[in-house]
């Protein structure tokens, strides 16, 4: 396996840390990852320009197995490579206006997204601008920690016209609501793929 593809798994595996309260999983828990709602995003820009980051970042790793830090300090660079490469953040600071445009444009098909896509920016923003950012790492965390932000939001904000409204995503968006840490389930997989993506994360 070439370096890249390594480091692209190894940051893929590793999710974010939870609370102690929410590492485990409730009873009903789904064992696969359900479609609860479409969510429109990342932007194809986006996808295109994660490719680019994961080469440029994956080959300036120094060991053929990453340490945990290092997969967390490529998980960092690589989303701030996109966000940089597309305009969306400058050396020190996310450029809301900048995302907030091209984000509403993504969605301009689908105009249920419009407002949860605009509110989503703002509150995000807000957010991680506020915090204090941790100072470790080679690189920052607003991309990764914005990014995180914006798919929660999006998909707890689901138009009804889109949610799928069964036991099992009500069952995720509620443990979601109290667990900020728990990310959306992820997008389903290539048709090829289908039946072997992985639990939802806990």
């Amino acid at each position: 396996m070439n370096r890249p593809l390594l480091l692209l798994t190894a940051v893929l595996a590793v999710g974010s840390g939870q609370e102690e309260d929410c590492k485990t999983a409730p009873a009903g828990w789904p064992r696969r990852p359900p479609q609860c709602c479409d969510v429109p995003f990342p932007l194809e820009g986006m996808k295109k320009e994660f490719g680019s980051c994961i080469r440029q970042i994956g080959n300036r790793q120094s060991s053929a197995v990453p340490t945990a830090q290092a997969v967390r300090d490529a998980r960092l660079c690589i989303e701030e490579c996109v966000y940089k490469g597309l305009g969306y953040m400058d050396e020190q600071n996310l450029k809301k206006d900048e995302v907030l445009e091209q984000l509403k444009k993504g969605v301009a098909s689908k105009p249920e997204w419009t407002q949860p896509m605009e509110k989503a920016v703002n509150a995000c923003y807000e957010t991680i601008t506020k915090r204090e950012a941790p100072k470790d790492g080679a690189c920052k965390d607003y991309a990764h920690e914005f990014t995180h932000c914006i798919m929660r939001q999006l998909f707890l904000s689901c138009p009804s016209s889109e949610w799928k409204n069964n036991d099992e995503c009500n069952l995720v968006k509620s443990r979601m609501q109290v667990c900020p840490n728990i990310p959306p389930p992820p997008p389903p997989p290539p048709a090829r793929f289908q039946g072997q993506g992985p639990p939802p994360q806990y």
